[in-house]
């Protein structure tokens, strides 16, 4: 790897249902590929870029890279979608590689985690979709269904209450009271207006509320207001955070080789302590069946929020592709291995991956909807 790792980033607003609602999600996928395929060649002018890796958030099959669906870039639809197979059709001079967002951030911090004795790390992503992956860093090896599918926890049901009546809310899918609905960013927004409709006195004294006022970002007025302890935002975040803690103290109940769980996104990272104790308060309330009472530490020990540095999507998308390369190279060394063994000797196959190339990868969505792409030196 170059030591200089992710270079020339830059960003703008992703092409979604939000931010384009007078675009049909067929001009949203096409917007998507001709960015992707013009922002590609624009690189290869500058940096002689010829493999593109697509970190994408989305739910995707992670072994052909068939798109299935992604609520905050195209709401309810889930047609499947060949990007892999569109993009080497529009811009056949590159190698393109598609990897889930989740996947990518994974590897990158598997990666800087390889000296840690662990057998097994969950990465978690709250931010404007929610999903996770489980790495068995024994072997490097991230589980599929037969569906090329892991994770996708954000579209699970969930039965939230408050104060003794259930709280309702849709999710970006088009279905109602997912995780997604009341633990994303966008989820949080909306749960925060249903509060505010429930308790509008204790809303309309609460320090988010005047710092909304005041023309102050949700994002940071949210970590101010529970920075001062206030009470509408204390409970709203204690509510965001319930599913979130469920999913986990049943993940840890199933596998119990998940020695370390990692929560990133935009919601996770910018709440950071606030998020992790609150995690912590729903497990002292209720924790892990028997194993809490042997261990009073166990959550504790194993859940942490990600630092800026640990979890990086471009990073993780380059690492996919050059691994995809280099399996690429060994099922080649193999054939060879097998032709020429009846002559007793072996030929290596003429492929340099030290040659200079570079990967670029794109990070289409985040909390705040941000488009990234960035070369990266491999």
């Amino acid at each position: 790897m170059h030591p200089k790792g992710v270079l020339n980033v830059h960003q703008q607003s992703a092409l979604s249902f939000y931010g384009a609602s007078d675009m049909t999600v067929a001009d949203l996928k096409k917007g998507l590929l001709k960015y992707l395929v013009n922002t590609a060649r624009s690189y290869k002018e500058n940096m002689r870029a010829n493999c593109v890796s697509i970190s994408l958030g989305a739910a995707l099959d992670g072994r052909c890279g068939t798109v299935y669906g992604s609520g905050p870039l195209w709401g309810h639809d889930n047609s499947p979608f060949e990007l892999l197979t569109q993009l080497h059709q529009s811009a056949s001079e590159f190698e393109w590689h598609i990897v889930n967002d989740v996947t990518a951030g994974l590897l990158h911090y598997a990666k800087h985690a390889a000296n840690l004795d662990i057998r097994k790390i969950l990465l978690l992503t709250v931010s404007s979709g929610i999903a996770c992956r489980v790495l068995d860093v024994r072997n490097q090896h991230i589980a599929l269904d037969e569906f090329g599918l892991q994770g996708e926890i954000g579209h699970s049901p969930v039965t939230l209450c408050f104060r003794g009546q259930m709280l309702e809310l849709d999710c970006d899918c088009g279905e109602h009271n997912h995780v997604a609905a009341f633990s994303s960013g966008r989820g949080m927004c909306r749960l925060s207006k249903l509060l505010a409709k429930r308790q509008p006195l204790l809303w309309k004294k609460s320090r988010l509320a005047v710092l909304c006022a005041e023309g102050e970002g949700y994002e940071s007025a949210l970590c101010r207001a529970l920075d001062e302890n206030d009470a509408f935002s204390v409970n709203l975040l204690y509510l965001a955070t319930k599913p979130i803690a469920d999913i986990l103290r049943n993940a840890l109940a199933i596998d119990p080789e998940l020695d370390r769980i990692v929560l990133t996104g935009g919601v996770a990272v910018n709440l950071a302590d606030h998020y992790r104790e609150m995690l912590m308060r729903h497990f002292s309330e209720q924790g892990l069946y028997l194993s809490s009472n042997f261990d009073s530490e166990l959550f504790n020990r194993r859940i942490f929020i990600a630092k800026s540095d640990e979890v990086n999507n471009l990073e993780g998308a380059a690492l996919y592709a050059i691994n995809q390369m280099q399996q690429k190279v060994l099922s080649v060394q193999n054939k060879r291995q097998d032709v020429y063994a009846y002559q007793h000797k072996l030929v290596q196959p003429n492929v340099n991956l030290d040659s200079g190339k570079y990967a670029i990868s794109f990070l289409m969505t985040s909390m705040y909807n941000i488009t990234r792409s960035g070369g990266y030196y491999a």
